[in-house]
C-alpha cells in the first residue's frame, strides 16, 4: 500500500461518495480515512491527498473542510464528490478556497452524480437512481489516472501469451484462492500462481482480494469471445 497518497472521504448519506473513494484508492493502492480519523493523524509524510463527500447544499461536508486542519502547506489534493443536481455548478469552490488559504495546490478535480432522496426528488423516490454505477467508478479511475500515472498500478501488465499472471509482490495469502469461483490460483514455492488460466472469467474478485496488487489479468476482445465460448455449456461451478 502506498504511502504518499491518502483519502479522507466523508459519505454518509447513501454510501455515495465511499464508491468513488473505494475506486480510487483501488487503483492508487492507498488507504481511505474518515475526516475524524485524520485529524488525529500525521499527515505530514503523505505528499498527496484526497478530499471527497457528497455535496450538502453547495459545498463539501463541514466535516471535510474540518479535515484540512491536518493537512500541512505544500501538500497537493485532489476533490471528488457526488451531487444530486443535474450540474456539478460552483460547489467545490468553498474547499478550493479553503486549500489555497492554506498553500495547498490542487491537483484535479472530479464529480459525478449520486442518489438523491431529498427536495423535488421526494416525489418520485428519490433521483439518479443507481448512482454512482459502475461506469461512474471507471470515469474515476481514469481521472485518477490521469493525474497521477505514477501512482497508479497497471493491472493489465500481463505477460505475452498469458491471461493472467501473478508477480512478486504476492504474500502467498490464499485470498485469490478463497474468492475465485473457477479454481485458477493455487499456492506453490511460497506464491499463488495461475494453474488454470484458461479457466478465468475476468470476474475480477481476485484483483480485490490481493491485499499487494500482485495480480494483472488481460482480455483482449478476441479472448472475451473465447472465454464465452468455453464457458456456453458450463451449467454449475
Amino acid at each position: 500500500m502506498k504511502k504518499e497518497v491518502i483519502i479522507i472521504c466523508e459519505s454518509i448519506y447513501h454510501g455515495n461518495t465511499i464508491k468513488l473513494a473505494k475506486a480510487i484508492a483501488f487503483a492508487l493502492d492507498c488507504e481511505i480515512v474518515s475526516p475524524q480519523e485524520a485529524l488525529l493523524m500525521d499527515l505530514s509524510q503523505y505528499k498527496i491527498v484526497g478530499l471527497g463527500s457528497g455535496i450538502y447544499f453547495t459545498s463539501h461536508h463541514p466535516k471535510i473542510i474540518e479535515a484540512l486542519n491536518s493537512l500541512n502547506s505544500g501538500q497537493q489534493a485532489f476533490i471528488f464528490s457526488t451531487h444530486g443536481s443535474p450540474f456539478l455548478g460552483s460547489y467545490h469552490d468553498s474547499i478550493k478556497e479553503e486549500l489555497v488559504k492554506r498553500s495547498i495546490s490542487v491537483i484535479g478535480e472530479f464529480s459525478c452524480k449520486g442518489f438523491d432522496c431529498t427536495g423535488p426528488f421526494i416525489i418520485i423516490k428519490g433521483g439518479n437512481k443507481g448512482r454512482p454505477n459502475e461506469k461512474d467508478e471507471q470515469k474515476a479511475i481514469k481521472f485518477i489516472s490521469r493525474i497521477l500515472p505514477q501512482y497508479v498500478k497497471n493491472l493489465n501488465d500481463v505477460p505475452k501469451g498469458h491471461f493472467v499472471h501473478v508477480n512478486e509482490d504476492c504474500i502467498a495469502c490464499g485470498k485469490c484462492i478463497v474468492v475465485c469461483p473457477m479454481n485458477v490460483f493455487a499456492i506453490n514455492d511460497n506464491k499463488a500462481k495461475a494453474v488454470d488460466e484458461l479457466a478465468c472469467t475476468h470476474c475480477s474478485l481476485c484483483l480485490e482480494a490481493c491485499p499487494n496488487r500482485a495480480i494483472s489479468i488481460k482480455h483482449g476482445f478476441v479472448d472475451a469471445i473465447r472465454i464465452a465460448k468455453r464457458h456456453a455449456r458450463k451449467k454449475s461451478l
